[in-house]
């Protein structure tokens, strides 16, 4: 009987050490840039033209304000630039997601004095073997952009006008 219960013991030890099998994550936001007449305020081409390079998030956590910068990663200041799409350059933002705040804030620094605020919304689950964390919701400067104003075809991307 002791061989018995000492089975039991060490099976629901080993079932509760299941590990993470996925981490799924999807909370980047594409941004098209367009002046008042509609031209791509990313094509350096375009006067006035928005320097991608220069753009820096800022998170709002726990009321301090701090830049984000990673070297470990593809787009260090969690911003990356494409030009490949017909519609015209698109920047993509990997936004604030800390867990302490309901709305977390992101600023948007465009490197020439003007800055903007993102504020998200998302979906988390976590069942101890997997979890996941989705924006559902996207404000840009207090208008909700996403998904009221997405762009067809892209995943939680919409354009706004400097």
């Amino acid at each position: 009987m002791k061989y018995l219960i000492l089975s039991i013991f060490l099976i629901s030890l080993s079932c509760n050490k299941e590990k993470y099998c996925c981490d799924a994550r999807s909370t980047g936001i594409g941004i098209f840039v367009v002046d008042s007449l509609g031209n791509d305020l990313l094509n350096t081409e375009i006067h006035g033209a928005i320097n991608t390079y220069e753009i820096k998030l800022m998170y709002l956590i726990d009321g301090n304000v701090q830049t984000v910068y990673n070297s470990n990663m593809d787009c260090p200041s969690f911003v990356c630039y494409h030009n490949e799409h017909p519609e015209g350059g698109i920047i993509y933002i990997f936004p604030n997601e800390v867990e302490s705040e309901e709305y977390p804030i992101t600023y948007i620094d465009w490197g020439n004095g003007d800055i903007d605020t993102l504020k998200c919304h998302f979906i988390r689950n976590d069942d101890g073997r997997s979890s996941s964390i989705v924006c559902d919701k996207v404000w840009f400067n207090n208008i909700l952009e996403f998904p009221d104003n997405a762009i067809h075809g892209f995943d939680r991307a919409f354009k706004i006008v400097k």
